[in-house]
């Protein structure tokens, strides 16, 4: 006994190894299960922000009759109008415990303008999904020709963005036929109309929702992440997403696409434009989320749809000068859910 202690064997270099590659084997199942979970927690992160988004939405409904505007005309520092005035997420900041926030802005004057530059460069944690990148530290310090009276514009950005509908349009011809009464989405242009100053449509009201709440999307995930950083948009990480816009490709997205279609926005570029506004990726939901994207529903649940979901092909349809030629392409389950008013019959299984 005594020389088997004063002498303990060793291990061999054979063995060692050995153990090595268990432990390799063990870290290489168990990574991809960490990783899994903390995909699993950021998804329900992002969950939770929809939903609240949905809940401040509901009350901004029960509170003014209608749904927060899209991108609109507002009074301009000459008193003329002017376009693009804050988008729906700035004004629903009051129902979101913001009201601060929401009272700091003054609406008599140009959204982007100095005196309102707090507001633009002040981040909200519930407009960042984490697993959107670096979007929760993202903020453009502002420089000198940014606001429309040439002031520096701070700005920071957004995780997601508004349901236009399927088929975008943006202006009416000064005498012509009111398109913008077209759309179908939660959220439009609310611009002057045959150069009369009157409205071209009305915000969204419940009322107005006649395919249930239950099958129209709301708010969908609008993934900052997926910009290029090379190509033609390359370093325009700034340029698209402000939170306080209501402009298409902003805080506003369209259905044509189906969910995650482009990986980036040079991907976008490769096809011809199919919107009056806005390009192609910027106007397309996506998330950094595998296999799909979070929507948040006008009755408030949020419901994780796969970018495999039922559409039509984009790519068979035409767009030139304000006008979309089908081709005979009917609204898919995707395209269905985005309209308040399509008439579509959505099985609960259908997505």
């Amino acid at each position: 006994m005594r020389n088997v202690r004063q002498n303990p064997r060793g291990f061999t270099l054979i063995e060692l190894l050995v153990v090595i590659a268990i432990i390799a084997v063990l870290i290489a199942l168990l990574l991809p299960a960490v990783q899994a979970a903390r995909e699993a927690a950021r998804r329900a992160s992002c969950v939770n922000n929809l939903k609240q988004l949905a809940l401040a939405t509901a009350n901004y409904e029960s509170s003014y009759g209608t749904f927060p505007m899209g991108d609109h005309r507002g009074r301009a520092s000459n008193g003329g109008t002017i376009r693009q005035n804050f988008g729906p997420f700035l004004a629903l900041t009051q129902f979101i415990e913001q009201g601060s926030l929401f009272n700091s802005f003054n609406s008599s004057m140009d959204t982007y303008i100095w005196p309102n530059s707090t507001v633009n460069g002040f981040g909200l944690s519930l407009m960042w999904c984490p697993s959107d990148g670096e979007i929760a530290g993202l903020r453009w310090p502002g420089s000198p020709g940014d606001g429309w009276e040439g002031s520096p514009i701070p700005m920071t950005y957004s995780s997601y963005a508004g349901n236009l509908g399927p088929l975008v349009y943006y202006n009416n011809s000064v005498g012509g036929p009111n398109v913008m009464a077209q759309m179908q989405g939660i959220f439009a242009y609310i611009g002057g109309c045959c150069g009369d100053g009157r409205p071209s449509v009305s915000p969204t009201r419940l009322a107005d929702i006649t395919d249930a709440t239950s099958n129209t999307f709301l708010f969908g995930e609008h993934a900052h992440a997926r910009i290029s950083t090379s190509g033609q948009n390359a370093g325009d990480i700034y340029g698209v997403n402000w939170w306080t816009s209501g402009d298409y490709g902003d805080t506003t997205a369209s259905s044509f696409f189906p969910p995650n279609y482009f990986q980036t926005n040079d991907a976008g570029y490769a096809l011809p434009g199919y919107f009056p506004r806005g390009d192609n990726f910027s106007m397309t939901f996506a998330s950094m989320h595998p296999g799909g994207a979070n929507f948040a529903f006008c009755d408030g649940s949020v419901k994780f749809l796969k970018s495999s979901v039922n559409s039509w092909n984009p790519r068979a349809i035409q767009y030139s000068g304000g006008t979309y030629t089908l081709n005979g392409q009917a609204y898919g389950v995707y395209q269905a859910l985005s309209t308040r008013n399509g008439g579509e019959v959505i099985s609960a299984d259908g997505y």
